[in-house]
């Protein structure tokens, strides 16, 4: 391995901005204590950020977090029982506090893991492998005593095991993300709108997302733009549905409520209802995604 291949061992900043999938934020810190990073230099073409989330002493063993706004990518998992890859997720990601104390691992960027697979990512969406089937030197930590390591140990050992498969980067994960850049952040409602900026026409695009990524553009679109509803309707008292479909671009408010409900899981009254009594609610064991993880690994 040359010099420029070698992880920076102690340079991870803490990140601050790592909460905008989970659908309750408060209730979740008040169950975990979650810390994200960011990747070394050599991992930052592929690596959104590493995460570790040590759960709180006094918890709530009842407490059950939906990650349902999850990023279009994969993400790497390790827990005390294993280590594992999930695939893009277009379904609620469930965390059940009382199944782990710990659990630590990386988000990839949109077509970072790509690299790493070698397949289409279509082929790993709404899946979970093994992750020592295709970054070996994780399992080192995965059977190590996790829950007595620090950060930086815990961080060093990630980003050293993912160098060691020497992902090539493409000039294609930069252009994914730099389009997905762009819905998230102007507000864009259409895959068409999407190809005429980028100059692309939809199939192409939709392909390289479907390889690349694992999930489509129109999914893409559909999360931001309700990231931002609930992001806004957590700070209203009472918010105004109808306004706020209408504002989203929807002129049919049963449309609206569909769609909200096909990506957050709950409708919107629901939703709002969960936030404003800070409690969630209660899974059955198939729907918690750690266990159900761990279980197909």
């Amino acid at each position: 391995m040359t010099s420029e291949q070698q992880p920076h061992t102690t340079d991870f900043p803490e990140k601050r901005l790592f909460h905008e999938g989970i659908l309750d934020p408060e209730t979740f810190a008040r169950n975990y204590i979650l810390k994200c990073y960011e990747p070394s230099k050599v991992m930052a073409p592929f690596v959104e950020h590493y995460f570790i989330s040590r759960r709180r002493p006094l918890y709530d063993p009842e407490y059950v977090g939906h990650d349902v706004l999850s990023r279009p990518a994969a993400s790497l998992f390790i827990q005390p029982q294993g280590a594992f890859v999930q695939g893009p997720s277009l379904h609620r990601r469930t965390l059940r506090a009382k199944d782990s104390v710990l659990y630590v691992g990386a988000q990839f960027k949109p077509g970072g893991f790509y690299p790493f697979w070698q397949k289409k990512m279509s082929e790993l969406t709404e899946k979970t492998i093994p992750a020592g089937a295709v970054i070996p030197g994780i399992k080192s930590l995965s059977d190590s005593a996790l829950t007595e390591l620090d950060d930086i140990t815990i961080l060093t050992a990630i980003d050293t095991a993912l160098t060691a498969v020497r992902p090539r980067n493409e000039a294609r994960i930069g252009f994914i993300n730099e389009v997905v850049r762009y819905i998230e952040h102007d507000h864009i409602t259409s895959v068409s709108a999407v190809a005429d900026a980028f100059a692309m026409s939809e199939r192409s695009l939709q392909q390289l997302f479907q390889d690349y990524v694992g999930v489509g553009i129109k999914w893409i679109i559909m999360r931001a733009r309700f990231l931002e509803v609930t992001r806004f309707a957590r700070t209203q008292p009472k918010p105004d549905w109808t306004t706020i479909a209408t504002d989203s671009g929807y002129s049919d408010q049963s449309h609206f409520i569909r769609d909200f409900k096909k990506i957050v899981g709950l409708s919107p009254r629901q939703y709002i209802t969960l936030v404003r009594s800070h409690k969630s609610p209660h899974a059955n064991d198939e729907d918690s995604f750690f266990k159900a993880s761990l279980l197909q690994s």
